[in-house]
């Protein structure tokens, strides 16, 4: 207290009041959950009623603030909220008996899920420069209202899985999309759910060129990236009088120095952040291909000198440095119109799904950390442009979910839902046990002794005894924490699931052959090439040769060691440890 200053006395009246005023400012608050509340002053549209009819649940939605203009909430995640009936459903399903599926479910089609383009997504409507800002904010949101009502009359309206219904994210792509050259669109390389009509409308209305890149490729075995490449280009290039093509990319922030290997990661990455540039050299050479096809006269030396400059440039690994957070960009909301390589600069738009790692991505191209980066869906609230160099700008957007039929499990193993907004974890733990051991994995030991059957709660209770999680009143396991912490590790990758392509076990030796390997290794940061698939998330029944990758060509069977490639999990036993594929899951008596 400031010296000189008598104190004031503050009566139990005074401190009534002020609760009162509290609580008041925070039901007020909560009332505008299901509303488009924009700032003060900026909104002219009606002030209670936006989007009623659709029960909209904000997630991580924040109070507002005293006498402030802002709306904290004008970017937060909007999805339908689920019905009590369809949570109890899935908590009933989460009790009966884990069912391991074969090695072939593990196949992964994305088209069915997005409906071909039949779902579509809400586009920016048609609009002139000449009209004002209210006049087009009233438009888009007519449109985006029509939009809505017209997915809701759909019969299948309830099995539509988690989609964005906040009119201002979309917003963001509609810039971020109409000021681009390129646009790249970044996917997981685990699960590379990526949404057909999207690449039908960037190829065929917009007609600008796209470039995938299957990010987090530290956390995927090669071939099976290899092999998503190969089966995403095949489907989006079959249309020759298409000018556009689709270009598919590999990348990874973390190099590791050998093949992907799975178990619990001891230590956060530390040290100076470098960028990556052997994936930043490939990104490079599709550009300038791209220019090269549409005649444009953008100049990108400046970007080739700077790969060059930090290929040359020596680095001291070993120093034990935490990351800086340094964030330059200033958000862009402007209303303009952007012509295709009308500038002096190239203009790469990075588009994804939440937590794909469009930050982490624009991070390592620039070789520093200027935005900031979370696990946590909706970190970005807004587009945000950065120059990489003189000549070329990266627009970096905020992960939008996109309408489909995806699984909801299989959409938070994606990172699209908050794990802590989850009102039921355990099927989402069910999903992933059918696909993965484990039971072996974790080396988990039923609750209920003499038991064999294993159900999500199980697995959930086994984990929460394994790490001590009890819950304060009752001394009972904490299932839900359990269940929060698995799910947590898996979005990390410390427990990784890696979706194959259609056709991938039937073709296994060929993708384990393919020369093209070589290429991903050396983005991976692998410098010694692997002779073993001991480590691999894949590998060959025992009837099946294992073909040498030194020689495409050469098939001759290659000695085995003996190795049922797992690793001796060493003395702390809570560790997670072994390969995903590599048990076969033997516990589960899953062999092909």
């Amino acid at each position: 207290m400031p010296q000189g200053r008598r104190k004031v006395p503050f009566s139990g009246k005074q401190k009534k009041q002020q609760i009162q005023e509290k609580r008041k400012r925070k039901q007020q608050a909560s009332g505008s959950e299901n509303s488009y509340e924009r700032a003060e002053g900026n909104s002219d549209r009606p002030p209670k009623e936006r989007l009623p009819e659709f029960n909209v649940q904000s997630i991580n939605q924040q109070p507002l603030h005293r006498g402030g203009k802002s709306n904290p909430n004008q970017y937060v995640l909007q999805f339908r909220r689920e019905t009590e009936e369809e949570i109890k459903k899935r908590k009933e399903d989460a009790r009966k008996q884990i069912i391991p599926v074969s090695e072939q479910e593990l196949e992964f089609d994305p088209a069915p899920y997005f409906c071909g383009d039949e779902l579509g997504f809400p586009t920016r409507p048609k609009w002139s420069p000449d009209i004002t800002r209210e006049e087009l904010d009233r438009h888009e949101y007519g449109y985006f209202r029509e939009y809505l009502m017209t997915m809701k009359k759909r019969s299948d309206w309830d099995e539509l899985s988690y989609f964005e219904l906040n009119l201002e994210t979309w917003r963001q792509m509609w810039r971020v999309m109409e000021m681009s050259d390129i646009i790249v669109w970044i996917a997981d390389a685990r699960y590379p759910a990526v949404p057909t009509y999207l690449f039908t409308y960037v190829l065929k209305i917009l007609k600008k060129s796209l470039i995938i890149i299957l990010n987090k490729m530290d956390l995927v075995p090669s071939a099976i990236g290899l092999a998503w490449k190969h089966k995403i280009t095949q489907t989006y290039n079959l249309d020759d009088d298409v000018k556009a093509k689709v270009h598919v990319l590999f990348f990874t922030s973390y190099k590791n120095s050998s093949e992907f290997k799975e178990g619990v990661q001891k230590k956060k990455p530390r040290g100076k952040l470098k960028m990556a540039a052997e994936a930043a050299e490939n990104l490079l050479k599709e550009c300038k291909s791209i220019i090269d096809k549409y005649q444009a006269k953008i100049d990108l030396q400046s970007w080739e000198n700077k790969i060059s400059e930090e290929k040359e440039q020596e680095y001291d690994d070993e120093e034990d440095v935490e990351i800086e957070e340094k964030i330059t960009a200033v958000p862009e909301t402007s209303y303009e119109h952007f012509d295709l390589f009308q500038n002096n600069y190239l203009t790469i738009g990075l588009l994804g799904q939440p937590n794909a790692g469009k930050s982490s991505v624009l991070n390592a191209l620039m070789g520093k950390k200027v935005v900031s980066v979370s696990g946590t869906p909706g970190h970005t609230k807004h587009f945000q442009t950065i120059f990489l160099t003189s000549s070329v700008r990266l627009c970096d957007c905020p992960g939008l979910v996109f309408p489909s039929k995806l699984p909801k499990p299989l959409q938070v193993l994606m990172g699209c839902y908050p794990i802590a907004q989850l009102r039921e974890p355990y099927s989402t733990i069910k999903f992933l046990a059918e696909r993965l051991n484990l039971i072996k994995l974790l080396n988990l030991q039923h609750p209920e002794s003499g038991e064999n059957e294993w159900s999500a709660i199980d697995i959930c209770d086994s984990w929460a005894i394994k790490r001590g999680f009890i819950t304060a009143r009752a001394g009972r396991p904490d299932t839900y924490r359990a269940a929060n912490h698995l799910l947590r590790m898996t979005l990390s990758g410390k427990i990784c699931l890696a979706l194959r392509p259609l056709g991938f076990t039937s073709n296994k030796k060929y993708w384990l052959s393919s020369a093209e390997l070589k290429n991903i290794w050396k983005i991976k940061g692998i410098v010694d090439e692997p002779d073993t698939f001991e480590h691999s998330c894949i590998e060959l029944s025992d009837d099946e040769q294992k073909p040498s990758l030194s020689d495409p060509n050469d098939t001759s069977e290659i000695e085995d060691d003996g190795s049922d490639g797992d690793e001796s999990c060493g003395s702390d036993s809570s560790e997670v440890c072994g390969a995903i594929a590599s048990n076969k899951f033997a516990a589960l008596d899953m062999s092909d």
